[in-house]
């Protein structure tokens, strides 16, 4: 993402987060505030971390849009402070605040993202297991995560549901060498495939 680019990615985060969160359209612009300040403190820990945007074009045309995000923190020092719980270990690869634009959902732009996400990790870090956290109730991501090749680690206690949180899951890869990470899978089938986190 560059900063050009940011605006963008702050209103598709802040209208995935509402919609995920059951907000209030009027919540929207609160959230955008948020999500453009921890964007920014994010970019000051690259190239410890990135964030990832797909774009998406009609039938070869010259305009494109803003399709989906994802971000990656390669080692601790891109850590977030305060990671999801259950907690990934510190020094991991992780991938987080994936989101796709509703209208293009269901397309395989999230399993691109995912994909090159893994692709750029395997580049930039030496570790070769990455974490992510997937709702419960999200059961499109975690099909198309599980057909990705991620299993559960751990999963919320029930006790989180008092925090007025949902639970989730935390999930790992064992990423393959840069050397055989070129090959990238075709996405699954679209009906399965939900990408809002």
């Amino acid at each position: 993402m560059r900063e050009e680019e940011m605006d963008l990615t702050v209103t598709l985060l802040s209208e995935s987060f509402a919609e995920s969160m059951m907000m209030a359209s009027g919540y929207v612009k609160l959230l955008e505030f948020l999500v453009k300040n921890y964007l920014i403190e994010r970019r000051e820990m690259m190239p410890h971390n990135a964030t990832l945007l797909g774009v998406y074009r009609e039938n070869g045309e010259e305009d494109f849009e803003l399709a989906g995000t994802v971000e990656l923190t390669f080692d601790g020092k891109g850590a977030n402070a305060n990671p999801p719980t259950p907690t990934p270990p510190n020094n991991s690869p992780y991938i987080c605040n994936m989101a796709v634009r509703k209208p293009l959902r269901r397309r395989g732009i999230g399993w691109h993202l995912l994909r090159a996400g893994e692709e750029l990790i395997t580049k930039m870090s030496s570790s070769r297991e990455v974490y992510l956290h997937c709702r419960i109730i999200d059961e499109g991501p975690f099909n198309m995560y599980t057909k990705a090749g991620y299993s559960v680690v751990q999963t919320d206690s029930i006790l989180t549901l008092l925090t007025l949180q949902r639970r989730r899951r935390l999930m790992r890869k064992e990423l393959p060498t840069s050397e055989d990470a070129s090959v990238v899978d075709a996405p699954p089938d679209d009906r399965l495939i939900d990408e809002r986190l």
